[in-house]
């Protein structure tokens, strides 16, 4: 009996285990879910129909379920065929034995369809709004594939469908102007509940002329965005209408530039969502790679071409690494290779921090400097090309707001320039620092050696100063000030020597003042020519509104120097005195025994008015004066001449007029033979007895002529007179006197 029930039973198990391997390989072939099939199916989509010849039942064990397998599938969509490959559907067992249409899944596989046929799909399962944007995106290409659908218990659509496949030779407009072309790619979607997300690998397509194979992109829909993260690899070309479509798509602000072109090889991470508008949002961005070649024009920066005279605003990169990372927050950018100037390139490395809510840009980095050009007027210093050179620097700025230098530190050869935690306002006028160290060459000389500290107060020592820049500048327009009107600090200086520009070099130089509100309200200043001649500058206060400016030289030299108009000045004292107030300034410049050989508009006016003879003494051995006295007021950069006298052995000058600094000159006046002048002195009663003798003349007294132009081509007009004005006659014999008096002493 226990031998019967064996056998029994090893028969049922082997009938079972025969029926279920035909069932699970053949099925069987039956028509009792036609009708159902095609009734539910055409409840999903009134558009929708589906078609097949025949069904197959077949018996999945693994899952205890039955598989309705239907022949030769294809779907209709408003009259439109999509042949299907495979058409599987998974149903509970007890679907067989009762009218109960139980559906767990589907499974549908297609073969290179048009990728155009996946929006005749998505109507199935996905909201109309995202099916129109699907038609407008894809354009061209094939498509082959499977999808698995699950259903709920209720005959509802699942949520973790999934799906794999291959997108080939597809073309694929993101937006109007930003399309994928001749895509290749593999898509993958997550089957189970956990994994909603859908993977693409390109194995081939382009963005422009980006070679994108090798990128990875994940999707992942939730009810009101879809989430994407990708790691996008571009290898090719690019240029700057490519750059403004992909920047306007990623929202970067790209305004600062002219032209963008180049060629490069990154990958480029990019995680942000897209709204129900599909309007990107979150967008967090890193990018890693090499940049084979990159020409970039942005916008010029005076500033920069102050410093660097043969800067060029493309500026040319190769070779070079990069990095960008991008959060809610901020832009972060590495880069390390070698820039090209003056036909050269040079290597070098920044790293840049910019934050957009903020608009604070931290930077720092280094650069070789050996093939530019490099000019810093302010220290009377200049570097050529092919110089070794080093650059080191580290800032954080707001664009007109203010500058943070931390460090800043150049090195050519002996020279060496450092700054640090030096503060500038948007106009660039200093509110505070720590140390400056300037050591600097000119003509293989040393012109510059000096330290200047902050702490209590401004401290400033060294070895020698170039102040020639410093003069320089007092003959300049500007509106630019050195001290904002935060800064207030005491200020001390000692310098061995200090260079002018001429042969007349100060010793002992030292300085003691304060400023105000970025203004000298004190100053004490004295150095030495030789033993016996020195420079004496002070400032003082007189009230609130008013202070006084007071410099004695015993050599004018350093002061006449710089100005465009004359050259060749010898000897001379300057005393000068300047009382200064908030609506501007009302000085007297008196500079007595002194000669000059080159001035162009005297020259011309010499000649205009046929004193040759004096004109060629002038161009020869010079011209001397024994004063030169000018009275003026000044506001803003408008210098008003009240009165100039200038007397000398050969002649005498008589003018007055006003100078737009850097602009204009405009002036008149009489100008006299010394000879003549005398004579009519003589002709004054008692007067003349007693400065001249007595002594008569006759015919054209001297000339009246008027000066007007840039200082650099002044245009001369002249006409001849026969008396003088009498305030000529006052001044001259007022100096005359005085100099009487003087010779008396």
């Amino acid at each position: 009996m226990t031998k019967f029930f064996i056998r029994f039973f090893l028969f049922i198990f082997i009938v079972i285990s025969v029926l279920t391997i035909y069932l699970s390989f053949f099925g069987i072939e039956t028509d009792k879910f036609n009708s159902i099939i095609k009734t539910k199916a055409n409840e999903v989509n009134e558009n929708v129909k589906l078609e097949f010849q025949k069904t197959k039942i077949h018996l999945n064990p693994r899952e205890l379920n039955l598989i309705v397998r239907l022949q030769k599938p294809k779907i209709l969509v408003r009259n439109n065929n999509i042949i299907l490959s495979k058409l599987d559907l998974f149903l509970s067992l007890k679907s067989f034995f009762s009218s109960d249409f139980i559906l767990k899944r589907a499974e549908i596989a297609f073969i290179e369809n048009d990728i155009e046929d996946l929006t005749k799909i998505t109507n199935i399962y996905f909201p109309n709004f995202i099916n129109k944007q699907l038609k407008k995106i894809f354009a061209k290409g094939s498509l082959e594939g499977e999808f698995i659908i699950p259903f709920e218990e209720d005959g509802k659509l699942g949520k973790n469908y999934g799906f794999s496949g291959k997108v080939s030779d597809a073309t694929i407009n993101l937006t109007k102007k930003f399309s994928i072309k001749n895509l290749t790619t593999e898509i993958y979607h997550g089957k189970n509940q956990d994994d909603l997300g859908t993977t693409a690998v390109i194995k081939k397509g382009s963005v422009y002329d980006l070679m994108l194979e090798g990128t990875t992109i994940n999707f992942a829909r939730s009810a009101d965005k879809i989430n994407i993260k990708s790691l996008l690899h571009t290898n090719g070309k690019f240029n700057f209408s490519q750059i403004k479509n992909i920047s306007f798509l990623l929202n970067l602000d790209i305004n600062s530039f002219l032209d963008i072109n180049g060629a490069a090889d990154l990958k480029t991470n990019i995680d942000f969502y897209l709204d129900k508008k599909f309007r990107v949002k979150n967008l967090a961005l890193s990018s890693e790679g090499i940049i084979s070649d990159l020409k970039i024009h942005t916008v010029e920066k005076k500033i920069i071409k102050q410093f660097f005279p043969k800067h060029d605003s493309k500026i040319i990169l190769k070779d070079t690494n990069f990095r960008l990372v991008q959060t809610k927050s901020s832009y972060m950018t590495e880069l390390n290779g070698s820039i090209k100037k003056n036909e050269k390139f040079d290597g070098f490395n920044l790293n840049m921090k910019y934050e957009p809510n903020k608009k604070i840009i931290n930077i720092n980095g280094e650069a070789d400097l050996r093939n530019s050009e490099i000019s810093i007027s302010e220290l009377n210093y200049k570097k050529k090309q092919n110089k070794e050179s080093k650059l080191n620097f580290k800032a954080n700025f707001i664009l007109n707001k203010y500058y943070n230098i931390d460090k800043l530190t150049f090195l050519e050869n002996k020279n060496k320039i450092h700054f640090s935690n030096l503060k500038l306002n948007k106009n660039l006028e200093l509110l505070d620092f720590k140390k400056l160290e300037i050591k600097t060459f000119s003509n293989n000389a040393k012109n510059n050696d000096f330290i200047i500290t902050k702490f209590n107060k401004i401290v400033a020592k060294g070895e020698i100063f170039d102040s020639e820049p410093l003069l320089k500048s007092l003959y300049k327009k500007t509106n630019r000030k050195i001290f904002s009107k935060k800064f207030n600090n005491e200020i001390k200086i000692n310098f061995d020597k200090t260079l002018t520009g001429t042969n007349d070099v100060v010793s002992n130089f030292s300085m003691i003042a304060s400023i105000n509100k970025g203004a000298f309200d004190k100053l004490s200043l004295k150095g030495n020519y030789s033993k016996n001649e020195i420079i004496e500058m002070s400032i003082y206060q007189i009230d609130n509104d008013k202070k006084t400016l007071q410099v004695i030289s015993d050599r004018a030299k350093p002061f006449v120097k710089n100005f465009d108009f004359v050259k060749g000045f010898e000897g001379g004292k300057l005393e000068y005195e300047s009382i200064i107030s908030s609506k501007g300034s009302n000085s007297n410049l008196l500079l007595t025994d002194f000669k000059v050989s080159k001035v162009p508009v005297l020259a011309k006016l010499l000649t205009l008015a046929s004193l040759q003879g004096i004109a060629d003494t002038l161009s020869g051995e010079g011209i001397r004066f024994d004063s030169f006295e000018m009275k003026s007021n000044s506001k803003g950069n408008i210098l008003n001449v009240d009165d100039v006298l200038a007397m000398g052995p050969a002649i005498s000058i008589l003018l007055n007029g006003y100078v737009d600094k850097g602009k204009v000159v405009s002036l008149r006046g009489t100008l006299v033979p010394a000879t003549k002048l005398n004579s009519i002195i003589a002709s004054i009663p008692i007067v003349g007895d007693i400065l001249v003798g007595k002594k008569t003349g006759e015919g054209v007294v001297g000339v009246s002529f008027k000066m007007k132009g840039h200082p650099k081509d002044i245009k001369t007009t002249v006409n001849p007179i026969k008396t003088l004005t009498p305030r000529f006659i006052v001044r001259a014999v007022e100096k005359m006197q005085s100099k009487k008096k003087e010779e008396t002493k």
